[in-house]
């Protein structure tokens, strides 16, 4: 049975808001840990409860006054800032599936600004392309800041070219407090520059996660046949035997993945590969249960 956030039952839907809540169906289930977060016991606000909530945030004189579900928050809880920047050069234009690249990570960036609305925190959005930052906006919270970004997205398409990094520096530049950069991007760059663009993120405070979204035929190549390849970005349109050169390309891209997760994690940036076939569930899943428990080693 296909789970709810398999991409092809998703490319089934019309609407961009529907992609997003069927995706993070099952994952509401209570706020993330915070990596700003400390021990503060000052109070800040009173909200409704959310299934998962932590029971001992129980507020039980406000709720007999209410009827209602109320916890309490503390400073830091509310001080979650995540800024989703997204790549949206030509090169996630490729598709060999009926979706692109650049739909799938649409799909994922709606998903995660979806969670941090339902947890309550601020999120922002910066759609990148080569060096320049295309679209912007600034972190806000709520329903009206969400279905401003779904707006945002539905409109955009990808173009332009340039290594990813460079737009991650540029959206860097705009990060004006600490807080946490998804950043959403096939990452055929190159992995020194990729590397620089985190550390220089990781230098002013920022935690850091790299979701690399990629074709299937880009991780397997496929191809048994002369096969006419165009180019998205930079270079001509060539016509090859795919089976003369798939080994030295499976080899090439693997390397050149090794390099990027070695660097990346060396910056202690979350790094997880995102194929457009896998369900958004599986993945947000594993993403959040490996950050949950690094937090935890971290004892923040």
């Amino acid at each position: 049975m296909p789970q709810a956030s398999d991409p092809e039952l998703l490319a089934r839907l019309e609407r961009l808001e529907l992609r997003a809540r069927t995706a993070v169906e099952g994952l509401t289930g209570g706020r993330h840990e915070s990596p700003l977060r400390g021990a503060s016991t000052t109070f800040a606000q009173h909200r409704e409860y959310v299934p998962g909530d932590d029971v001992r945030r129980l507020d039980w004189r406000v709720m007999a006054r209410t009827d209602r579900d109320i916890v309490r928050e503390y400073e830091e809880e509310t001080d979650l800032t995540a800024y989703l920047v997204l790549d949206a050069s030509a090169s996630m234009a490729f598709r060999s599936l009926d979706w692109s690249k650049f739909d799938y990570a649409t799909w994922l960036a709606a998903a995660l600004a979806r969670l941090l609305v339902l947890q309550h925190d601020a999120n922002a959005l910066a759609l990148t392309s080569g060096s320049e930052v295309g679209a912007w906006l600034p972190p806000r919270r709520g329903e009206r800041a969400w279905r401003e970004l779904l707006e945002t997205l539905e409109q955009a398409a990808p173009e332009g070219r340039g290594d990813p990094a460079e737009g991650l520096l540029a959206a860097a530049a705009r990060l004006e407090r600490r807080g946490i950069v998804v950043w959403i991007s096939d990452c055929l760059g190159d992995p020194d520059a990729a590397a620089r663009a985190v550390a220089r993120l990781r230098h002013a405070g920022h935690d850091v996660v790299v979701l690399r979204v990629l074709d299937p035929a880009e991780i397997e190549f496929p191809y048994g046949r002369s096969t006419r390849f165009l180019p998205l970005e930079d270079g001509e349109a060539l016509t090859l035997d795919p089976r003369a050169i798939r080994r030295a390309y499976l080899e090439e891209f693997e390397a050149h993945g090794r390099r990027l997760r070695r660097s990346l994690r060396g910056l202690n940036a979350d790094f997880r590969r995102m194929p457009t076939d896998e369900p958004l569930k599986a993945g947000l899943v594993e993403f959040l249960a490996r950050r949950s428990a690094r937090l935890r080693r971290a004892g923040r």
